[in-house]
């Protein structure tokens, strides 16, 4: 019997065996993971779909048995905390596998909404993109087809629908609400997006709430609540859900964005850490439910569950949420909550939004950025950020992900000292424009 079994290899799972073996390399492990190669980066691939990425590279083995790791390759289908065990559906044959300590790095599986039909296609003509398979998938569909819709507007949805107009006739974006990257970004920068989308000549429909969707004529019939739409595929892309079916029985407390975990990323159950998609995170700004699904956030929760499950003592404070995303050309950006997000939280947030150039206006080849910072009126302290751009949104995210994290004001952001170079920068950073403008905002 291994001392930890890891259940899932994903980022978090992948974070958690590093962490461990750098605590203890002596500690006996074992994998439990149904991939074929050890490792899958499904955030590339949507940019596999538009030929940015060879699909080959997408996976990734680690050598686990160099590690002096061992692997099953299987799936979690039960487990009894009681007697310490989980049962494995390895290859069709069920097994049961004991631990000492068991992690938990589950991961998500995508949201398939209630649609009429939907289930009858799935995988033939309607697809999901969330591993290899997919995505080989919707490459031999798209071979004989000319048109697609693309099922949500998240941060996936886009990526797919600027992957397929490369090389397809006609891509439609269906969002039920009322604008893009709905939850993540403020209206007036999703605005942005929208514009930047629809001059691609990409299709994007708001409010448009999807009820069915059933083959017709080689193709599929779309039914919306503006009327049918015909197509030759579709790819649902209505986000993601804690993989934690096989959890139901096992009396381990869950909710519905996950496992509950402590800060220690400890569950209710006695020797079992979570990490990653399958957990049920917080906000590192009050604590609050966070429903992100972030690979970044996963790897960091799996670093702080596998040194605990080896033996340490590390807290996990919550995640600020930050993301961003190449739609073709365009960077977009967020951390933290937006106004709506804020208002929702008890706070009276204020914010500062600028549109400026990232270099001097002397400089050749300029670009723009908008930046929105969103700030408690109370306090001054920065509650998220947004940015969007053709260069430098990410790297301004990143700072103001920190400011966030570290409970910054305004006024401490403002005392950054941020490097300068004509041919990289401006003096006075975008950034600092609109934390600016935020605080003069903020009536004393």
């Amino acid at each position: 019997m291994s001392d930890i079994v890891i259940a899932g290899l994903g980022s978090a799972g992948y974070a958690a065996l590093a962490s461990i073996k750098r605590r203890n390399p002596k500690i006996s492990i074992t994998v439990i993971d149904s991939k074929e190669s050890d490792l899958v980066h499904p955030c590339g691939l949507p940019y596999s779909l538009e030929g940015s990425v060879d699909p080959s590279d997408l996976s990734q083995d680690i050598g686990l048995a160099r590690m002096g790791v061992t692997k099953i390759r299987g799936s979690l289908i039960a487990l009894d905390a009681e007697r310490r065990s989980i049962r494995v559906d390895s290859g069709g044959e069920e097994r049961g596998v004991p631990y000492s300590l068991l992690l938990l790095s589950l991961g998500s599986v995508p949201v398939i909404p209630p649609l009429e039909g939907l289930h009858a296609i799935l995988g033939n003509r309607a697809f999901t993109l969330h591993s290899i398979g997919d995505l080989e998938a919707i490459r031999k569909c798209r071979e004989t087809s000319k048109r697609c819709v693309i099922v949500g507007a998240g941060a996936i949805g886009l990526e797919t629908a600027t992957a397929l107009s490369r090389t397809l006739d006609d891509v439609r974006v269906l969002e039920m609400q009322g604008q893009v990257l709905p939850g993540v970004m403020d209206e007036e920068i999703a605005r942005v997006v929208e514009e930047y989308i629809a001059s691609m000549g990409i299709n994007v429909e708001l409010n448009a709430r999807v009820t069915g969707i059933s083959p017709h004529d080689g193709g599929i019939s779309i039914a919306t609540s503006a009327g049918a739409i015909r197509s030759d595929f579709s790819v649902i892309s209505t986000g993601f859900a804690a993989n934690i079916a096989a959890l139901r029985d096992s009396g381990l407390r869950c909710n519905q964005n996950g496992i509950e975990v402590d800060r220690h990323l400890h569950t209710s159950a006695e020797g079992i850490y979570a990490a990653g998609d399958c957990i049920s995170g917080w906000s590192v700004i009050d604590g609050a439910p966070l429903k992100a699904k972030l690979a970044t956030s996963a790897y960091k929760q799996g670093t702080v569950a596998g040194m605990n499950a080896a033996g340490g003592s590390m807290e996990y404070r919550g995640s600020s949420g930050t993301f961003v995303t190449r739609i073709s050309g365009l960077e977009v950006a967020g951390t933290g909550y937006t106004t709506e997000g804020a208002k929702r939280q008890g706070f009276r947030p204020q914010s500062g939004k600028i549109k400026s150039s990232i270099l001097p206006e002397y400089f050749p080849d300029n670009r723009a950025i908008t930046i929105k910072i969103i700030a408690d009126s109370a306090t001054g302290r920065i509650l998220g950020a947004q940015a969007v751009g053709e260069g430098g949104a990410a790297e301004r995210i990143n700072l103001l992900s920190a400011a966030v994290e570290m409970g910054m004001t305004l006024e401490q952001l403002g005392r950054v000292e941020m490097a300068y170079c004509p041919a990289v920068s401006e003096v006075y950073d975008p950034v600092m424009r609109a934390a600016d403008f935020a605080a003069r905002r903020i009536k004393p």
